[in-house]
């Protein structure tokens, strides 16, 4: 039932609780018909506005006036007691209506400055972006020039020449890698699709269970169920990569890491990563996923900002929690129905 509907048959049962019982002389009768006749004009107001609650309570004053006219003959205080009442459903109406558009008003505003915040904020992240993708691009390119001038000269011999090919090629792997991480970041449009998260999950930890071995983690997945979730499956497989790496990476000396598959009151999924590595600095919390910033000498700082940026464009949210010698616990959270 929408609201409006709602509004019209609470409306319609107040008025004939007011013609069935409007001349009790019960006490308690009397003051229930008279203030029942409040709640529809209060909700009117509070769901559409002014124009709501003033709109309820002329609806309601005007199916009261026969009401009025029948009993006319009840005493010399009668009819001005209810054209008071009457006056009162249009004040309270449209007070309510007031309150209702007012706080509508500031929750837009407070929308707009949300979003202004957040342009602000990319604006300023593409900067810092910029900057790093130059930072990024220069050393490869000259690279790629310096070894593409010994390929062209001719009299370099043919093994050296073979060398700075190879130099070559990996040059622009490494290029193109940052450019796809950029593109990732910049660019997020979803395709969802059904998607089972354990088994996705599980899948990526039989490619990466080389990569733990040689660092000597261990990887165990709990679930109790499987829960099909309508999301970008590329993209979640990406965060999910990602953390799972981390997690190896953190650990070089060998650990654990346990990720707990599992669901809130089936409103969320919540996916748990639980390393036992060295644990995160409180001071760099906050930072953690913050385009840019990276505690690997080798990382680009782009990891975690996308994965978060991927989850929250889910609807959903990526947190984290560490102690320093205790390990880090990443958790995903995504809405089980979008």
């Amino acid at each position: 039932m929408n609201k409006l509907l709602f509004i019209i048959v609470l409306s319609v049962l107040t008025i004939l609780f007011h013609y069935m019982y409007g001349m009790s002389h019960t006490a308690m009768l009397e003051a229930v018909h008279r203030r029942l006749c409040y709640i529809p004009i209060v909700l009117g107001g509070l769901w559409f506005g002014v124009y709501g609650g003033v709109a309820t309570a002329a609806g309601i004053s005007l199916a009261v006036v026969p009401f009025i006219y029948m009993h006319r003959s009840m005493g010399q205080e009668f009819i001005p007691g209810e054209i008071v009442e009457i006056i009162f459903y249009g004040i309270i109406g449209w007070l309510t209506g007031m309150l209702s558009d007012a706080q509508k008003n500031e929750r837009k505003q407070n929308d707009v400055l949300k979003e202004q915040l957040r342009t602000s904020e990319r604006l300023s992240t593409i900067g810092e972006l910029f900057a790093y993708m130059m930072h990024e691009i220069r050393n490869p390119l000259s690279s790629i020039k310096g070894a593409a001038d010994i390929v062209a000269d001719q009299s370099v011999n043919p093994e050296r020449k073979l060398e700075f090919a190879g130099l070559l090629k990996s040059e622009i792997s490494r290029l193109n890698r940052t450019l796809d991480s950029m593109l990732s970041y910049t660019r997020m449009k979803l395709e969802p699709e059904e998607c089972n998260i354990n088994a996705e999950i599980g899948k990526i930890i039989g490619l990466l269970n080389g990569q733990a071995e040689k660092n000597g983690v261990k990887i165990n997945l709990f679930s109790k169920d499987d829960v099909v979730v309508r999301v970008d499956c590329d993209k979640m497989r990406q965060v999910f990569i990602n953390l799972i790496l981390n997690a190896i990476e953190a650990m070089p000396s060998g650990g654990k890491l346990d990720i707990v598959s599992t669901g809130t009151d089936n409103t969320y999924r919540e996916i748990l990563f639980k390393d036992t590595g060295p644990g995160i600095k409180p001071e760099q919390i906050n930072s953690l996923f913050k385009p840019l910033f990276t505690t690997k000498k080798t990382g680009s700082g782009l990891g975690l900002a996308i994965s978060k940026r991927i989850v929250e464009e889910h609807k959903g949210k990526l947190l984290v929690r560490s102690e320093l010698g205790r390990g880090a616990v990443f958790t995903v959270r995504i809405p089980c129905n979008q």
